[in-house]
């Protein structure tokens, strides 16, 4: 505005009251203000750390849990599997291919061959199943006689698809015939193929005269019957590499459940199946003859451990197996705050604290081939 000449100045329309307003905000937060806002915010930060701490860590117990669950359960499922085919077309004994090169005829191969500790060290039982693959059983020509030592087992190849199955045979194969007509009872007898011809029917083996077992059991008759149910065997067995021997894939730190393709074993061709599986521990539940074994009454005395059986004598008697395992996270506890250790099972030993999260499956399958054939 302009103020002329002589005139007096405009009094001010600003109350004081806004002056004082306008220096008090100018002046900013006192130190007293600042240290509460500080210790608020801190609390909160501290808070916030604490919660995200906390379900960081159940998450990945949780992941942990988990991957241990799964695991049990994978490993659970392969050798039950196993364990319920054991035996089957067969008569609970195998002649033949792996069996003895010297000694008696009780010494051949069980269908269910319990391993109780092979290393000697309170460690890992290991257990070996035999049985025919059920999706490749086919009957031998009933128009050829072979002798005991042959080089041939004979087919034929039009009847009832059998030109396709003995398509899937390979050479470095088992064959497993059973001979059902024997009198002296069913004998299952192993060879290893050396060739197949899909077309004639014939399937090249090696000879077994080598096997004391075989051999004997041809002493009065030199001819296998013209009709055998016949298919390739499976012989698998399960157990926890645990060792740096440089063989497998399982060491110290990372113990791992294999599987060998014969009862020959830790090889470097064995297929690895479950990492992280600590202990594997076997219980045979076995029949005294009296076809009424008890196998589900706790604290029963038919249960054994795998030092109990006496191969040559008591593995066609189980009637039931106890699969026992033990799996470890795959890193011990970032806080070494869970002591973590590895509880006995059955006659393996504990561990010491390791820090190592652990779960513990027992599953109780029945060898249903035997017991049938116990029938």
């Amino acid at each position: 505005m302009h103020q002329t000449p002589g005139s007096s100045p405009l009094p001010s329309r600003r109350p004081t009251g806004w002056s004082r307003a306008r220096a008090a905000a100018q002046a900013g937060f006192t130190l007293l203000e600042v240290m509460v806002a500080i210790a608020i915010a801190s609390f909160t930060v501290a808070a916030l750390f604490a919660l995200f701490s906390v379900q960081s860590r159940q998450l990945l117990r949780q992941d942990i849990d988990m991957e241990m669950n799964q695991s049990l359960r994978f490993a659970t499922d392969m050798i039950s599997r196993s364990v319920r085919m054991a035996g089957y077309g067969s008569g609970g004994w195998v002649y033949g291919a792996l069996g003895p090169t010297a000694g008696a005829e009780s010494e051949a191969l069980p269908v269910i061959m319990p391993w109780d500790d092979p290393d000697g060290d309170a460690g890992p039982d290991a257990v070996t199943v035999t049985y025919m693959d059920p999706a490749l059983v086919m009957d031998t020509s009933n128009q050829v006689i072979e002798t005991w030592d042959t080089l041939t087992i004979t087919f034929k190849p039009a009847f009832r698809g059998n030109a396709l199955k003995l398509a899937q045979l390979n050479a470095g194969d088992l064959l497993m015939c059973s001979d059902y007509a024997d009198p002296r009872g069913i004998r299952s007898y192993l060879w290893t193929i050396t060739a197949v011809n899909a077309t004639t029917g014939q399937v090249g083996v090696n000879p077994n005269d080598g096997y004391s077992d075989y051999a004997q059991w041809f002493t009065t008759n030199p001819n296998l019957t013209p009709i055998m149910t016949c298919s390739r065997a499976e012989v698998v067995t399960f157990y926890v590499d645990n060792d740096d021997d440089g063989v497998g894939a399982g060491t110290i730190e990372n113990p791992v459940l294999m599987m060998s393709a014969d009862q020959t074993w830790p090889d470097n061709d064995d297929v690895p199946l479950v990492d992280n599986i600590e202990d594997l521990q076997l219980e045979y539940c076995v029949d005294e003859g009296t076809m009424t074994a008890d196998c589900l009454t706790a604290g029963s005395a038919n249960w054994v451990t795998g030092r109990s059986i006496n191969p040559g004598t008591d593995a066609d008697n189980i009637w039931m197996v106890r699969i026992m395992l033990t799996v470890r996270s795959n890193r011990p506890d970032m806080r070494d705050a869970y002591p973590g250790q590895k509880l006995a099972l059955s006659n393996g030993g504990a561990g010491a604290a390791d820090n190592y999260f652990r779960r513990t499956m027992a599953t109780e399958v029945a060898v249903r081939n035997l017991r049938l054939l116990a029938r």
